[in-house]
């Protein structure tokens, strides 16, 4: 079930992106607001970049967890994301979908915005364990936890690989500021294989096992 919660909502969260991105959009002010911001954050060292970044985006991801709540904010925070994609493509006289392609290419994405989505499918699946209560509820509820945990190393992750991507692209000049950060590949496409290892260790116990299971339940799997 989770899995599949996730699949929906990761294809919900790409959906998003790529609809808004496509928007024609101008807001100088808020692009202004944006493009200060991340300066001051893309400005430090490597280290700071990560302690910078990490706490934000795992942030996020916390309210994400919440039941009802989070579902929204994850909505929410979707399009606004998006909406800073589509205003920058504006005032580069190009389609925002095209500025959603050149971070589509690089590691971080592919960490960060799955972990958005592993917070979210879990955040219904506690919802759906909150209202099933007793032995589902008590079987399963670790699972959150391993999940949140999950989310938390992935960010990090996915903190580490951002960072290096902003720091390659200020120190090396061009074509290297583009082909280092694209090198970085080499040590996520691993990264990538044991978080969804991992991810796939923590979600295959969803039910109570067999032999936890009143008797009559056993008998009537067992038909």
């Amino acid at each position: 079930m989770l899995r599949r919660l996730f699949t929906l909502i990761f294809v919900l969260e790409l959906g998003i992106f790529i609809a808004v991105s496509l928007l024609n959009i101008h807001d100088q002010e808020l692009l202004n607001a944006f493009k200060s911001e991340q300066q001051s954050i893309t400005s430090q060292g490597l280290f700071s970049m990560i302690i910078s970044i990490f706490p934000h985006n795992l942030m996020v991801a916390t309210i994400e967890f919440i039941p009802v709540i989070g579902q929204i904010f994850f909505i929410i925070s979707s399009v606004d994301t998006a909406l800073i994609i589509a205003i920058e493509g504006s005032s580069l006289h190009t389609s925002g979908f095209f500025v959603f392609l050149s971070l589509a290419i690089l590691p971080h994405t592919w960490l960060e915005l799955p972990s958005y989505a592993v917070a979210t499918s879990t955040s219904i699946y506690l919802l759906y364990l909150l209202k099933r209560r007793g032995s589902v509820l008590r079987s399963n509820i670790t699972k959150v936890l391993f999940m949140y945990l999950f989310v938390v190393l992935e960010l990090a992750v996915a903190g580490v690989f951002e960072s290096t991507e902003i720091y390659f692209s200020r120190i090396y000049p061009a074509p290297d500021n583009v082909l280092y950060p694209l090198l970085l590949w080499i040590g996520a496409v691993p990264a990538l294989y044991g978080l969804y290892r991992l991810y796939r260790k923590i979600d295959k116990n969803e039910y109570p096992r067999k032999e936890q299971l009143p008797e009559g339940v056993q008998e009537f799997q067992g038909q």
